[in-house]
């Protein structure tokens, strides 16, 4: 059976390598999208605002879906985009090599001592957030001058119209990823799962590429790529199954579909915990913070957003930092990101970078280097004089030309867009949070209890603790032998994802995330295996049932010996609930309760 689905796969591949291609335009690609100097530098502008003064939205998918000329627009932007030869510094692969490899210089902005082998990307640093914005800025605006361009090109003059007045408000999509999908849609959008796709466009109807499925490589540059197997594979993979083939493996969507869905509730209640308790920049923005100042709020955005990588690439290239960006969910993903990055924003105002050592070595940073507000984040310039922007240029997003329609998501009500926000959350990520739900059973019962115990698992390693990304996952008891298993087994409580590669920073510096465990606690104290989650009864729980498991990047089990700097802890915190939908529990200090491992 397994050989005739391999034969079926092949097959499937071949007839897709025959007939489908990028979007044939008819014209010469090359001579559209080539830079007129090519010797200027590549400046990140803001792009225009929208005919009527307004800065246009970054929408999700699905609403970008709806739209049938956004959408034809969106795709056949992509499709171009990725057409365009690699020896293009404004190509696809150049752009999404800024990230991680080849390792090379882009936009002429050379490497520091000792730096070749890192991507420009500062992860486990306090620039995480904002370096970000400028790099997907550059992403939209080659989408944009590519969208712009398409739209004249359809000889019908009404036709003409609509898609020119698509274009100009076109932004880079997101994908919500932190929320359940509509009624009868698949949780990781089935945009993403077909290698082809039948595509209207100025040159008719065409079966296509599928450019949300995968990159294509053109050439393939395996020694730039650096990893087996994945150098060896002519496109990006998510969850490839690498069973049935030895050579170039499909991609099995529905395998990242189920792991994202299983990781829902956990993402959301991490993210209600953010938003809620997190209210200092340094702490929110990455994973290196935490532990450099001895704090016991573990989380941050970065840790969340490494879910994400992991799952979605399930051993594909999202999976492995400095290939990531290759896949084009990394765009869509990361937008998500930046949104949820400007929510916090609008939620803690003034809160804003302080000086905080990096916890990685970048292209043009070695580990260790202090960073702040004005630290250039390169390779991205904001003019041609070759001013690069930085944190404090990068604060907000209408700089670049876009916003997100968070803050007035809710009809008007004389509420001040944080207020709304704060309902909208509440709303949103509250569903699976302890706190919301005791607000409204006690709304039910009347029963007046203001406060309630939080009980969370903080796990930090050494950045590099193995040679790849890898998970922690918790169990309510004995997990299985079979680690394909552990992300939807019954008794998980859930994990965390650490998303690195040793080869990009030392070992020793340090990275953290958390596990939200009250839900998990609450429906035992259902079914009366724990009296309440008070401490006395807890603790005595915890430490005769509560087991971890650790699965490598191959999807193999590790021995915690084998983890470098791995610390296993459980906190508790009192929190008092809160008595609006405006409102946010109010987070007490972390009390810890159980070392699991150090």
């Amino acid at each position: 059976m397994r050989f005739l689905v391999y034969i079926g796969w092949v097959l499937n591949s071949i007839v897709s390598l025959v007939s489908a291609q990028d979007y044939d335009f008819g014209v010469d690609v090359v001579s559209l999208t080539r830079r007129q100097d090519p010797n200027a530098p590549i400046v990140v502008s803001r792009l225009p605002l929208a005919s009527n003064g307004s800065t246009p939205l970054r929408l999700e998918i699905r609403d970008v879906k709806a739209d049938k000329y956004k959408w034809d627009l969106f795709i056949l932007a992509l499709s171009m985009f990725q057409s365009v030869s690699q020896d293009d510094p404004l190509s696809y692969y150049q752009v999404a090599g800024i990230h991680g490899v080849p390792f090379v210089t882009w936009n002429g902005v050379g490497p520091a001592a000792g730096a070749s082998q890192s991507g420009y990307c500062p992860h486990s640093s306090v620039l995480f957030p904002t370096w970000h914005r400028p790099y997907l800025a550059l992403y939209e605006q080659e989408l944009f001058k590519l969208a712009g361009a398409i739209s004249r090109m359809f000889n019908n003059a009404t036709e003409r119209l609509l898609y020119m007045q698509a274009a100009s408000d076109f932004r880079l999509p997101y994908w919500d990823w932190a929320s359940p999908a509509p009624n009868g849609q698949s949780h990781f959008p089935d945009v993403f799962w077909n290698s082809t796709m039948t595509q209207y466009g100025p040159n008719g109807v065409q079966i296509i590429r599928n450019p949300l499925y995968s990159y294509s490589f053109h050439p393939l540059d395996g020694e730039a790529l650096i990893w087996p197997p994945l150098r060896s594979w002519n496109e990006t993979k998510r969850a490839p199954n690498t069973d049935i083939s030895e050579l170039e493996p499909p991609s099995m969507n529905d395998q990242v579909n189920t792991a994202l869905l299983a990781k829902l509730p956990e993402i959301q209640q991490r993210l209600y915990i953010l938003f809620s308790s997190y209210h200092e920049f340094d702490s929110f923005s990455n994973k290196n913070y935490a532990i450099s100042q001895n704090l016991s709020y573990l989380d941050s955005i970065e840790a969340i957003h490494d879910i994400v990588h992991i799952y979605g690439g399930s051993r594909g290239h999202m999976t492995y930092v400095p290939l990531s960006s290759f896949d084009p969910l990394f765009f869509l993903h990361h937008a998500m990101t930046d949104r949820l990055i400007s929510m916090w924003q609008l939620l803690n105002p003034t809160a804003w970078i302080t000086p905080q050592v990096s916890g990685e070595t970048t292209y043009t940073a070695l580990k260790g280097t202090m960073q702040n507000s004005s630290t250039p984040l390169t390779p991205f310039m904001s003019s041609a004089d070759g001013t690069f922007w930085d944190s404090d240029m990068s604060r907000t997003t209408e700089v670049f030309g876009y916003a997100y329609g968070d803050s007035s998501a809710l009809p008007g009500d004389g509420d001040s867009p944080r207020n709304k926000l704060i309902r909208k959350i509440n709303r949103w990520l509250g569903k699976n949070s302890p706190a919301m739900i005791r607000v409204k059973s006690q709304a039910q019962h009347r029963r007046p209890n203001d406060h309630y115990t939080e009980w969370i698992a903080n796990v930090h390693v050494n950045h590099g603790a193995l040679g790849g990304s890898f998970s922690i996952y918790f169990f309510a008891g004995d997990p299985s032998d079979d680690v394909d298993a552990w992300g939807v087994a019954p008794n998980l409580i859930g994990s965390v994802g650490i998303f690195t590669m040793s080869g990009m920073s030392g070992s020793h510096s340090k990275i953290s995330g958390t596990v939200p465990l009250t839900m998990a606690l609450m429906k035992l104290v259902n079914l009366g295996a724990i009296t309440d989650l008070e401490p006395n009864s807890v603790v005595p729980f915890l430490q005769k049932t509560l087991h971890f498991r650790i699965a490598g990047i191959d999807g193999k089990e590790v021995s915690p010996e084998q983890v470098t700097g791995l610390y296993i802890s459980i906190s508790s915190s009192r929190v008092r609930l809160p008595e609006s939908e405006v409102e946010f529990p109010d987070w007490g200090r972390p009390t810890l309760r159980l070392a699991m491992w150090e």
